[in-house]
């Protein structure tokens, strides 16, 4: 994470509450896999009405893209963009708390995560980040389809998810930023690892 973002997130603190940091940069403060830019924090409960207004004591805001009581998504005037979401889902793994008191949703959550995403037809970064948390074993296919039926419910289909997990054709925005001194797997190398997954299951 650069300086900007860091001292961004220390003017976000104080006004977080129970939001939790999900998405691809909880997963790249802890893998180290990629370059992530954006926020995107997590919450039980719905937004409060008055969340941008306190929000905008701290943080300068450029423009406002989204704001319901579902979601909250802004770009700062640094063209950093910031989302709040109702999440209504229960998490099956802890929360982490870093020293400087952010909360971060556990690698195994974020998987579960974006495989409902993928499911609902993600971005290929969810892909990305899917394939990295797999292939380093930091959690089981089966498992996740199964944690992630028992936690999303009718929302999430098996089968579904699969044939969307090895459907590459309507993704776009194939830019990945490595950190420094990593070498990206390749797309087709992706992609011929989720299709030997899915022959396993289906």
């Amino acid at each position: 994470m650069d300086n900007k973002r860091q001292e961004l997130l220390q003017k976000l603190l104080p006004v977080l509450g129970d939001f939790v940091l999900g998405g691809g940069t909880a997963l790249a403060l802890q893998l180290k896999h990629r370059k992530s830019f954006d926020f995107d924090f997590f919450s039980s409960s719905r937004i409060p009405k008055r969340l941008l207004e306190k929000l905008s004591q701290n943080v300068t805001i450029k423009n406002v893209v989204i704001d319901t009581s579902d979601e909250l998504t802004f770009f700062t005037t640094d063209d950093i963009k910031i989302t709040f979401l109702y999440y209504p889902f229960k998490q099956h793994f802890k929360i982490m708390e870093l020293e400087n008191g952010l909360c971060i949703f556990s690698i195994q959550e974020i998987a579960l995560q974006k495989a409902y995403t993928i499911g609902r037809r993600g971005e290929y970064r969810d892909y990305f980040d899917l394939y990295t948390i797999l292939k380093n074993n930091y959690m089981e296919i089966g498992e996740l389809i199964s944690l992630a039926k028992e936690i999303y419910g009718s929302v999430f289909d098996k089968k579904l998810f699969l044939e969307q997990l090895v459907y590459f054709g309507d993704l776009s925005n194939f830019d990945i930023i490595p950190v420094s001194g990593k070498i990206l797997p390749k797309i087709e190398d992706i992609k011929q690892y989720f299709e030997e997954l899915a022959r396993k299951l289906i």
